[in-house]
This record gives structure tokens, sequence and C-alpha cells, in this order.
């Protein structure tokens, strides 16, 4: 009996068919867009049968060699360890696509090729740096990630602000990236920056915990924090609160490239591996780096004339003057953004003069007094025992 066309097409189908392992991180939207590029390249494809491997919540150095050992033509994977990642390609010489980058060449047996596909991390941190300073003027800015080694995220939001003369703090939590961080020592941090802060965060789940954190601390946001995270996780960003603003990668398109490139490999066996970088959307502004408002540059012109000025003995009413405003109006604002009156912030510059002088000179507790901005070295005392509980010859000594 003759074969129908339709039968021809199957068995044309069923001969070219190929087993492709996808092992991605399926938390986050990253993961998501990633798999929604590769299967958009997929369907253009007569016959690829993809196993889709969830990280984290399955098992996947076994669940994947388990799924080789089977039979595989291809794989495509992220978000892994260097060590894991060896664990598993090194038994295999299937063309491999990583969209990483790692940190370290990934071993192969010979034979076994491997391309890379990555988001141009460098490039994240400069438009992080940049949308900050198209937003306002800021006293202090911070970047949020987790480990001990260098991100290139990070290296891109610093040079990007050196190259204008600004500095950043970094705060690393040695914790895992999927584990919380330490409350209080965020608490620590987001305090110590000079205000108004702008913070970016390696990903949106840190972006959430700086909003949390500044929320339980009485930091407002954006007047105080300004706080930008990376992959615009809708889910996360919406529902925070405040909402957040965030870079947006072009994820689909790196599973698209993946695909591609994986097809290439499968296809062409003296293709060379190649390394591609996908470009950045851009940043999806929410709440979190609104543009400060007339209010806050009130606050923050305050903030910097009672850092000059403190020890030279001025009063709410000096404070007022400088802003144009009634004394009323400057302290209405300064409680509703700052959580504190015009006379407390003086206070406190005054004692954070005074502390540094007691513990890096020798000059006399009267003269230290007089320098900080105090009429007499009684008031100077009171203030100073109120805020530490021991006297300013005692905290010397210690």
């Amino acid at each position: 009996m003759a074969k129908t066309g339709n039968e021809s097409i199957d068995k044309a189908r069923q001969r070219r068919r190929r087993r492709i392992i996808v092992a991605l991180w399926m938390n986050g939207t990253s993961g998501r867009e990633i798999l929604s590029g590769i299967f958009r390249y997929a369907r253009t494809q007569i016959g690829w049968d993809i196993r889709l491997v969830q990280l984290p919540n399955t098992p996947h150095p076994k669940r994947i060699r388990q799924l080789a050992a089977e039979g595989v033509d291809g794989i495509i994977a992220s978000n892994m360890s260097n060590a894991t990642l060896t664990e598993i390609v090194s038994n295999t010489r299937a063309p491999f696509v990583f969209i990483g980058p790692p940190s370290t060449p990934i071993q192969r047996p010979p034979g076994g090729k491997t391309s890379v596909v990555s988001c141009d991390d460098v490039a994240i941190g400069a438009v992080g740096a940049k949308h900050f300073l198209s937003r306002g003027s800021f006293n202090g800015f911070g970047f949020l990630l987790a480990g001990s080694e260098d991100n290139p995220r990070e290296q891109g939001f610093r040079s990007a602000l050196a190259s204008t003369g600004r500095n950043c703090s970094t705060f690393r939590s040695l914790k895992a990236a999927d584990e919380p961080i330490n409350a209080e020592d965020l608490a620590a941090w987001l305090k110590s920056l000079p205000k108004p802060a702008a913070v970016m965060t390696y990903y949106d789940p840190f972006a959430v915990q700086v909003a949390n954190v500044c929320r339980e601390q009485g930091l407002s946001v954006p007047e105080q924090v300004s706080i930008l995270g990376v992959d615009n996780d809708d889910l996360l960003c919406e529902c925070a609160n405040p909402t957040l603003s965030s870079i947006q990668p072009d994820h689909e398109r790196a599973g698209l490239l993946a695909a591609r490139e994986l097809d290439a490999l499968m296809t062409r066996p003296s293709r060379k591996p190649r390394t591609f970088v996908c470009p950045v959307l851009g940043v999806v502004e929410r709440e979190s780096t609104k543009p400060l408002t007339p209010a806050a540059h009130l606050i923050v012109k305050a903030r910097q004339f009672i850092r000059d000025h403190a020890a030279k003995g001025i009063r709410v009413a000096d404070v007022a003057s400088h802003l144009h405003v009634s004394r009323r109006l400057a302290d209405l604002r300064f409680r509703e953004i700052e959580n504190m009156s015009i006379r407390q912030m003086i206070e406190d510059r005054r004692l954070e003069l005074a502390e540094k002088a007691l513990a890096e000179t020798n000059r006399p507790i009267r003269r230290i007094a007089l320098e900080s901005g105090y009429r007499n070295v009684k008031t100077f005392e009171a203030a100073f025992r109120k805020r530490h509980g021991t006297p300013p010859g005692a905290f010397r000594k210690n």
C-alpha cells in the first residue's frame, strides 16, 4: 500500500526528533521569560522533545543525569553553581548552552561544546545608577547583593557613580541568594547611609526585603530611601508596599538565543561555541523611585544646612529662614519625612561632632562642647548623658 503524504511527514518528524533537557530556576519571572523564549524558537522546529527540570524544587543533578542517561541531544540550563554544572555535563558530549555567565570555565569532555548566553550585567548596574542620578539629589548610594565574590551588576553601578564623583556602599549577605537577609544587619546598614539614599539590589526579592525593613524602621520610601530591583517580577513589584521600580533585562531574548544556538550546535558538528550578550530593555518605574517631591527637596536642603552649620550654634529659626518658609511648616515637613524634629536633627549633628572629637583628639571637654555648637558645657553634658547614659569623660576613656 502506498504511503500517504501525512505518513511520510510523521516519519520524517520521528527521524528528526531530538531530546532537549531544559533546566531553569522557575521561582521568579526570569526563568519563565527564558522558557518563553526557548519555546518561541522550539515551535519553529520539528520534533524537539523538551524535558523541563524546574529548579530549585527538583533534585536537579540526579534528575538531569537520569534524563541524560536515557539519551540527550542538547542541554540548556541556568542558575547553577559551577560544581553542579560540571557534575551534570562532564560525562556527556551533548551540546550545552548555559544562560549565565558562569563564574569559571565549564569543564567538558573532549568534543563537548558549550556556548554561553548572558544578560549584560555591567550595563544593568550602570542603568540603575543613571536612573537614580536622573531622579533627584541623593546624598548616599548603596548596592545590596549576596555572596563574597565580585559582582558585575555592583561593578557597573559603582563605576557609573564613580564617573560622576559619587561613592557607593555595598551590603553583602553571606547567606544563599534565596534565604532572607538578617533584618538587623540590613537595618543598621540602611540607617548608616546618608539620606536621601538610593539603593539598588541584585534582584527583586532583595528589593522587597529592603522595602520591608524600611517600613519597620520608619524610613520613608522614596523620600528617605529610594529602591530599585532587577528582573521586573510583576507579582513581587506590584504587591510590595510601596510598589517597586525594577530594571527589565531581556530574558525572553536570552532564551530564544540559547535555543537557536543549541540548534546550530546540534545541526552543524563543525560549529564553534559562541558567547552572546543580551541588552537591557530599561527601567519599569513604580513608586519606590518616583522623583522627590518639593517637600523632600526642602528636607534635603535643610539637612545639608544643618550638617554644615550645626557647630555654629544655629537654631530652628535659622533653618526655617534658610528654607524661606515658616518655622511651623519646616518642622511639619521634617516630622512627615524624617520622623523627627529639626531640633532633634541639630542635636544629633552636634553630638556626632562631639563623639568624633572625644574619640580622636585630646582637646578639653569644654572646648569640644563649644566647637560642637553648644553654648555651655552643662548643656552639652546633659545631652551627651541622655544619649549615651554616661558622661563625656567616661565615653572618652572607654
